[in-house]
């Protein structure tokens, strides 16, 4: 008798996506022949698996060809699908690692949500078997690591509020010593408060008009805003191997009217699809629970990226 995590694995060779009634769905995607520079190896074609915890609708695709190829009833072949996923749960809610045969495997992260790691043993492409990978060995020796230029180095650097504020000043110093300049008339007194303003506190710039006060603490204040927050926190509502996987998914997100969701490229070689960033973590966690309580996204969680 065929088990349910075979069946799995055989119904990957014909279908791009075979959901697990009230687990999740694997969804498969075509990869062309690459090369891996970092190995320096030539990879045949094959299909990629991800895992998507937003399908797990029953589709009546993994329940009833069970049941043809074991010779069940439907109702026998669901109970055989619904003891798989329990066998699962119970192991990925313990601390454990559920195994999938020859498909991957899956755990809970620190968050609680699943994670899937695919299992590379099989490519699940029929047109590429009997292709195999190769390794070669370059005919050009690696160059030499380029020495860094300091010089540059220090340019790049980011610049202190204290150096910005000193810029600022220095600038309107010289706004205010163009005005005496144009203006010979006016007495040594005015064009020492001018040049005051240097000094970090509460000083005056002084025209033939009006008297201009400005404080460090407004500058500082202006820098503040003219300075972009990044985003640091992340509302993810997929999480795919490859680029592909994630683009398909982001325009179903896009269908369902998140327009501004995007894929978010991960340190791990993960691709994410997140519905939006945010600076502080307490926004994140707040537009966590109101997606939460929507039907499509109860699966969403929250991801900590600089």
């Amino acid at each position: 008798m065929t088990t349910v995590d075979q069946h799995i694995s055989n119904l990957l060779f014909t279908h791009e996506c075979v959901i697990i009634p009230s687990l999740g769905a694997l969804v498969s995607t075509n990869v062309s022949a690459r090369f891996d520079a970092d190995r320096n190896m030539f990879l045949p074609p094959s299909k990629e698996i991800g895992f998507n915890r937003s399908l797990s609708h029953n589709d009546g695709l993994l329940i009833s060809t069970l049941a043809q190829e074991n010779n069940l009833s439907y109702g026998k072949a669901k109970v055989m699908v619904e003891e798989f996923v329990a066998q699962v749960m119970a192991k990925v809610n313990s601390g454990g690692v559920a195994q999938i045969n020859k498909v991957g495997s899956l755990k809970k992260d620190a968050l609680g949500n699943l994670q899937f790691v695919a299992d590379a043993s099989e490519s699940y492409l029929t047109d590429s078997y009997g292709l195999s990978s190769f390794h070669f060995k370059p005919l050009v020796a690696p160059q030499k690591p380029v020495i860094e230029n300091r010089q540059v180095r220090h340019l790049l650097q980011p610049v202190g509020l204290k150096q910005i504020a000193a810029s600022v000043a220095m600038v309107i110093g010289l706004f205010a010593i163009s005005q005496s300049l144009d203006n010979p008339m006016r007495n040594t007194t005015a064009e020492a408060n001018m040049l005051s303003f240097v000094v970090p506190a509460v000083d005056e710039v002084k025209t033939d008009n009006e008297t201009l006060t400005v404080s460090s603490d407004e500058i500082e204040a202006a820098i503040e805003e003219a300075v972009p927050v990044k985003d640091s926190y992340f509302l993810i509502a997929g999480s795919f191997k490859t680029q592909n996987q994630a683009n398909r998914f982001l325009n179903i997100i896009h269908e369902m009217g998140e327009e501004q969701a995007f894929v978010l490229v991960s340190p791990n070689n993960r691709y994410r699809v997140a519905i939006n960033g945010y600076a502080s973590k307490a926004d994140a966690v707040n537009e966590l629970n109101d997606y939460r309580l929507k039907e499509d996204f109860k699966t969403v969680w929250v991801l900590k990226q600089q």
